[in-house]
């Protein structure tokens, strides 16, 4: 099956580079290129399937985060990574609160370019390690971290903590698989985790039901 990822970025070499990489350690992998955010909004409005969106914060039309949260409101479910040349904290900060997947400096080498881009396929974040996730959603001391997550978000937690990979998940749940990437980040996120791993051994901390029992039913009574 094919895996749509749309590179935005101003810079035409560093797009090159990154379609060849992408090529060459992405089984399946189609490309798709552009330069502008306005031209990157009717790429997505196509309907084409993108499984994943490189995006640097500079682009023809905008230098900010702005491209980012346009984004993020329109397709929510999307995996965006950003990639960029302005890799202060505050800026990988901003960009893990306000909804991407990942954040890769330009000065990055390849090899870990690539690690983070099949990361975030995965389902997981990539984030430089020097930066303080807590920072990204201060809490208070006494808070735990776990109040925040949804019902929806829980039984996702429950069935990562019973070994469940993305597919199962989706078919137990109804859902289709970037759903289920689109919930796994957002816990990661909550929880101020970078993986799967990190996010199990906090599950364990909970007195989660076992994944076989029936979630709760919604008591909507829209028709």
């Amino acid at each position: 099956m094919a895996i749509n990822i749309l590179v935005a970025d101003d810079h035409p070499l560093f797009r090159e580079a990154i379609v060849h990489l992408l090529k060459r350690s992405v089984t399946d992998a189609v490309t798709h290129e552009t330069n502008s955010l306005e031209e990157l909004k009717a790429i997505l409005s196509t309907g084409n399937h993108i499984s994943l969106l490189l995006l640097d914060l500079k682009l023809n039309d905008t230098d900010s985060i702005d491209g980012l949260l346009y984004i993020k409101k329109a397709y929510p479910a999307l995996p965006v990574i950003v990639i960029s040349a302005y890799d202060d904290q505050s800026v990988i900060l901003d960009s893990l609160r306000y909804g991407a997947s990942g954040f890769i400096p330009k000065h990055s080498g390849m090899d870990e370019i690539a690690a983070a881009i099949h990361a975030v396929l995965d389902g997981d974040i990539w984030f430089p390690g020097s930066v303080d996730m807590d920072m990204s959603d201060p809490q208070p001391a006494d808070k735990p971290d776990f109040a925040d997550l949804t019902a929806t978000q829980l039984k996702v937690l429950t069935l990562l903590r019973d070994g469940k990979p993305s597919k199962e998940m989706a078919d137990i749940m109804f859902v289709t698989e970037a759903t289920i990437k689109a919930h796994l980040t957002e816990i990661y996120r909550k929880l101020h985790v970078h993986n799967r791993t990190q996010a199990v051994v906090m599950a364990k901390q909970l007195e989660l039901p076992r994944s076989d029992m029936s979630p709760p039913q919604d008591t909507d009574n829209t028709p």
